[in-house]
Protein backbone atom coordinates (compact mmCIF):
# COMPACT_ATOMS: atom_id res chain seq x y z
CA UNK A 1 0.00 0.00 0.00
CA UNK A 2 1.38 3.47 -0.65
CA UNK A 3 1.42 5.73 1.74
CA UNK A 4 1.13 9.53 1.26
CA UNK A 5 1.39 12.77 4.18
CA UNK A 6 -1.83 14.41 4.53
CA UNK A 7 -0.09 17.35 2.74
CA UNK A 8 0.99 15.68 -0.31
CA UNK A 9 -2.03 14.31 -0.63
CA UNK A 10 -3.95 17.76 -0.01
CA UNK A 11 -5.97 16.69 2.27
CA UNK A 12 -7.59 19.54 4.28
CA UNK A 13 -7.11 19.27 7.92
CA UNK A 14 -10.79 19.44 9.05
CA UNK A 15 -11.48 16.51 6.60
CA UNK A 16 -8.70 14.62 7.57
CA UNK A 17 -9.39 14.96 12.10
CA UNK A 18 -13.00 13.97 11.08
CA UNK A 19 -11.83 10.79 9.49
CA UNK A 20 -9.41 10.21 12.01
CA UNK A 21 -10.89 10.92 15.42
CA UNK A 22 -14.63 11.02 14.57
CA UNK A 23 -14.20 8.08 12.41
CA UNK A 24 -16.21 9.47 9.71
CA UNK A 25 -15.98 7.96 6.08
CA UNK A 26 -15.43 10.87 3.19
CA UNK A 27 -15.96 9.80 -0.35
CA UNK A 28 -14.31 11.81 -3.05
CA UNK A 29 -15.61 12.21 -6.32
CA UNK A 30 -13.65 13.73 -9.58
CA UNK A 31 -15.06 14.44 -12.61
CA UNK A 32 -18.64 13.64 -11.29
CA UNK A 33 -18.20 10.20 -10.06
CA UNK A 34 -16.52 8.38 -7.02
CA UNK A 35 -12.87 8.30 -7.04
CA UNK A 36 -12.10 7.15 -3.54
CA UNK A 37 -13.12 6.80 0.04
CA UNK A 38 -11.10 7.75 2.94
CA UNK A 39 -11.58 5.84 6.18
CA UNK A 40 -10.27 5.34 9.65
CA UNK A 41 -7.42 2.86 9.78
CA UNK A 42 -9.68 1.01 12.18
CA UNK A 43 -11.91 0.60 9.49
CA UNK A 44 -9.20 -0.43 6.96
CA UNK A 45 -8.05 -3.18 9.80
CA UNK A 46 -11.69 -4.75 9.37
CA UNK A 47 -11.70 -4.37 5.49
CA UNK A 48 -8.41 -6.15 5.34
CA UNK A 49 -9.66 -8.60 8.30
CA UNK A 50 -12.73 -9.64 6.16
CA UNK A 51 -10.72 -10.38 2.82
CA UNK A 52 -8.40 -12.17 4.83
CA UNK A 53 -11.18 -14.19 6.05
CA UNK A 54 -12.61 -14.98 2.22
CA UNK A 55 -9.14 -15.56 0.89
CA UNK A 56 -9.09 -18.44 3.69
CA UNK A 57 -12.45 -20.11 3.06
CA UNK A 58 -12.06 -19.96 -0.99
CA UNK A 59 -8.37 -21.59 -0.18
CA UNK A 60 -10.23 -24.14 1.66
CA UNK A 61 -12.29 -25.03 -0.27
CA UNK A 62 -9.89 -24.87 -3.33
CA UNK A 63 -8.27 -27.63 -1.13
CA UNK A 64 -11.14 -29.52 -0.52
CA UNK A 65 -12.39 -29.54 -4.43
CA UNK A 66 -8.63 -30.68 -5.14
CA UNK A 67 -8.99 -33.51 -2.47
CA UNK A 68 -12.63 -34.82 -4.35
CA UNK A 69 -11.04 -34.93 -7.42
CA UNK A 70 -7.60 -36.58 -6.31
CA UNK A 71 -5.32 -33.41 -7.29
CA UNK A 72 -2.09 -32.42 -6.10
CA UNK A 73 -0.94 -29.00 -5.54
CA UNK A 74 1.66 -27.36 -7.27
CA UNK A 75 4.83 -27.08 -5.87
CA UNK A 76 5.82 -23.33 -5.02
CA UNK A 77 9.18 -23.49 -6.19
CA UNK A 78 7.79 -24.68 -9.59
CA UNK A 79 5.42 -22.17 -9.90
CA UNK A 80 7.86 -19.03 -8.79
CA UNK A 81 10.48 -20.52 -11.08
CA UNK A 82 7.93 -20.81 -14.38
CA UNK A 83 7.56 -17.33 -13.28
CA UNK A 84 10.72 -16.10 -13.28
CA UNK A 85 10.65 -15.10 -9.39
Amino acid sequence: MTTLSASEARIPPDTLNRVAYKGERVRIHRRGGPTVVLVAEEDLALLEAIEDHVDAEEAKQALARMRRQDEKPLDWDKVKASLGL
